[in-house]
């Protein structure tokens, strides 16, 4: 289920127009695009290209993308700015495990780079069943391991080595996700953390600065600096903590909280983003919003909700005109001071059946709520002519190419 999805899932459970109706409406094709006519999208770099045309579903632009590590689907033109950052870091971890520091390092860890092969050290489905204690100066992320215990992705062992710690840390500086779902990524910083810790490589002086790159990428600069110590500094086991009190002093139901954040579609360090940006949006009915995160059962749709959270705790700290949130057909809008308002990180927004279907229902659940006022429908990708024409008959006024 692609991020389109998320919207024409809850439509199809609802009653459609007439078929008279359905049949005067005109619909058309998603769009292609050519890779390098983009906007924010390097068709190609030094270890990757993008194939072209890029094809789209209606809403997220679709790409395929080819590099030395096999070939990968990338949904969404977000994801795809947030793999071109882990390709560019990449590049910079493969320099390092060419040299022969990384292979002394390694001999000196009793380890081996075929031990390394296709291993990851976060494994969505796997858990961990020892209980540790005792631990003196690590007894809080011990504490945290142990009642989270197959719950988040981790490995208490390699919090005791300090290879977890070293992890983090590189994946800071070079501005990724420590718990990316990207493989190749994620196999390289665990060879490189294992012998950091372990075999004394020093990693990060060999590394060379990547380009805009000063931290966590992450969309509000007012979190940005404490996300990024979260991220270095605390387990996925601690950051599981964090949310849950966090999300209780919101207001969301404990059981809702624990479905939300053992979602393993969702990286901890996403669940820690999607949790500070409502916290920045102090208003009723952010559960609403953490409904329908919880409830999304694909990798591309969890980070299309993460998304859509920075946006909205962004918009709200530039306008403050965000009084809560609302679900409509079964998707989280938020209520503004002059009406209703979704805004969605859409990529290329076409009037399809789905599109249509979704966007009926949302306006009906929104007449049947009664919300009175404007309601306004950003996004930040560029919708058809024809889009914009169906959306203005239902009684929205489209933002495209929404920016903060």
């Amino acid at each position: 289920m692609t991020p389109g999805r998320i919207l024409t899932t809850v439509a199809a459970a609802c009653t459609a127009l007439g078929a008279s109706a359905q049949a005067a409406e005109k619909f058309e094709k998603p769009r292609s695009f050519p890779s390098n006519l983009i906007p924010g999208i390097s068709a190609a770099g030094q270890n990757y290209t993008i194939a072209s045309p890029v094809t789209s579903d209606g809403f997220m632009r679709i790409y395929r993308v080819k590099t030395p590590y096999g070939d990968f689907e990338v949904i969404g033109d977000a994801l795809m700015r947030a793999r071109q950052f882990e390709l560019a870091a990449l590049r910079e971890l493969d320099q390092v495990t060419y040299s022969e520091a990384f292979n002394k390092a390694l001999a000196e860890a009793g380890l081996s780079p075929i031990r390394f092969a296709g291993q990851l050290l976060v494994n969505p489905l796997g858990t961990v069943g020892n209980t540790l204690s005792g631990i003196g100066s690590l007894f809080g992320q011990i504490g945290s391991s142990a009642h989270n215990a197959g719950k988040v992705q981790g490995d208490p062992i390699a919090d005791l080595t300090g290879a977890s710690r070293r992890k983090r840390e590189l994946a800071v500086k070079l501005g990724v996700d420590p718990y990316t779902d990207f493989p190749p990524l994620q196999d390289k910083l665990t060879q490189l953390s294992q012998a950091a810790a372990t075999g004394g490589l020093l990693v990060s002086g060999a590394l060379m600065a990547i380009p805009g790159v000063g931290g966590l990428i992450v969309s509000n600069a007012s979190t940005s600096a404490n996300l990024t110590n979260m991220a270095r500094d605390s387990t996925p086991a601690q950051l599981l903590d964090i949310g849950r009190q966090k999300l209780a002093a919101m207001g969301v139901d404990a059981k809702l909280t624990e479905v939300f954040l053992t979602n393993r579609n969702y990286t901890p360090l996403d669940a820690a983003i999607i949790v500070t940006s409502l916290e920045a949006i102090p208003v009723a009915g952010r559960d609403v919003f953490i409904s329908r995160a919880a409830s999304v059962g694909r990798r591309d749709a969890a980070f299309f909700m993460r998304r859509q959270a920075e946006l909205l705790a962004e918009y709200q700290e530039k306008t403050g005109v965000i009084t809560g949130f609302v679900p409509l057909g079964g998707f989280p809008f938020t209520l503004t001071r002059s009406g209703v308002m979704g805004f969605l990180p859409l990529d290329a927004l076409s009037w399809t059946e789905n599109t249509g279907r979704a966007m009926r229902d949302i306006t009906d659940s929104m007449k049947r709520l009664g919300r009175a006022g404007k309601a306004e429908l950003r996004i930040t990708g560029q919708a058809t002519p024809l889009a914009k024409q169906q959306l203005k008959a239902l009684g929205w006024t489209v933002v495209d190419s929404a920016r903060i």
